[in-house]
């Protein structure tokens, strides 16, 4: 997320990788944690769009107890879609990713994965890179699955014979435009974390793909 810099985007990040373990951390814990201050890390939840880190805290916890998509997502030791995901990204002589607004933080995590277990890739700014590439596979990711942007760069691979992979909403535009998918069941509900800026669901599943990977030995 774009406003979001140095030690600031530091603790945007921590906070969407523990979330599940929110209620558990203060802020005091947060800011020691990433050499920082309490006073940061207020100001990074009213940036979220909270007016504390107790409230942040308080609604995170809420949500959770009242929607659970990432635990029935994540239930088994193998989750469906995991084996022809990391298969195809280890088979993948080029692996092109590429995501909008804060979906770049799961994107940045996946690009860490990918580093660790040696699968060249880069990260697209512009849909209008794609015209350079002649081969290899498209990873885009999205909480909805209708970013114009998107669906647009999912045609445009078709169209060059390349493959791609999206992590997005089932039953959305994006899903039905992927050579593999994996599909999210996204909470809706308006009152739900997840529908704003949470975006935990993909990081869950991109913590998935990255271990796997890395446990595979893909290089």
């Amino acid at each position: 997320m774009n406003a979001f810099q140095g030690s600031e985007r530091l603790i945007y990040e921590y906070i969407l990788r523990r979330g599940k373990e929110i209620g558990g951390l203060s802020a005091k814990t947060i800011a020691h944690d990433n050499f920082t201050t309490t006073t940061s890390v207020n100001r990074v939840c009213k940036k979220m769009g909270y007016a504390s880190y107790t409230e942040l805290r308080y609604k995170f916890t809420r949500d959770q107890a009242l929607f659970k998509p990432i635990e029935r997502e994540m239930s088994s030791d193998e989750p469906p879609f995991l084996n022809s995901v990391c298969e195809l990204l280890a088979n993948s002589g080029h692996i092109y990713l590429y995501a909008r607004g804060a979906t770049l933080t799961s994107l940045n995590y996946l690009s860490r994965f990918l580093s660790l277990a040696n699968l060249p890739h880069l990260m697209l700014n512009d849909i209008h890179q794609l015209t350079c590439v002649v081969k290899g596979t498209l990873v885009l990711l999205s909480k909805s699955g209708e970013t114009h942007s998107l669906i647009e760069m999912a045609h445009n691979a078709h169209r060059k014979g390349l493959k791609v992979l999206v992590i997005t909403s089932r039953n959305s535009t994006l899903e039905s435009l992927g050579t593999v998918c994996w599909p999210l069941e996204i909470n809706r509900n308006p009152i739900s974390l997840y529908q704003r800026e949470g975006q935990l669901d993909l990081l869950m599943v991109v913590d998935r793909i990255g271990c796997h990977l890395l446990q595979h030995n893909a290089v």
